[in-house]
């Protein structure tokens, strides 16, 4: 009831399942899911790294943060921009 119906679920999903959106996908899934790991490492781990190394690997899991937010907003604009241009 609340949400906002821009188009059909099925013209949307077209987009996304493009082939070179779908590498955009599975490129920020991965992304996101090293940075998780790098995390997780990090938690289990604290007591034997070192500062240098928990600081890199801190800055690693940012980095590919910052990469997954990259991928995800330009998979957003391509997908958008190709649904917009077809409907006028």
């Amino acid at each position: 009831m609340g949400m906002i119906e821009i188009g059909s679920r099925d013209e949307l999903n077209k987009l996304y399942n493009k082939p070179t959106n779908r590498k955009l996908k599975y490129g920020a899934i991965i992304a996101i899911s090293i940075s998780i790991v790098l995390l997780f490492t990090i938690l289990i781990w604290s007591g034997q790294l070192s500062s240098q190394c928990t600081l890199l690997l801190k800055g690693f899991a940012g980095l590919f943060a910052i990469i997954f937010a990259v991928l995800s907003g330009v998979l957003v604009y391509r997908v958008n921009k190709e649904y917009i241009s077809k409907r006028r």
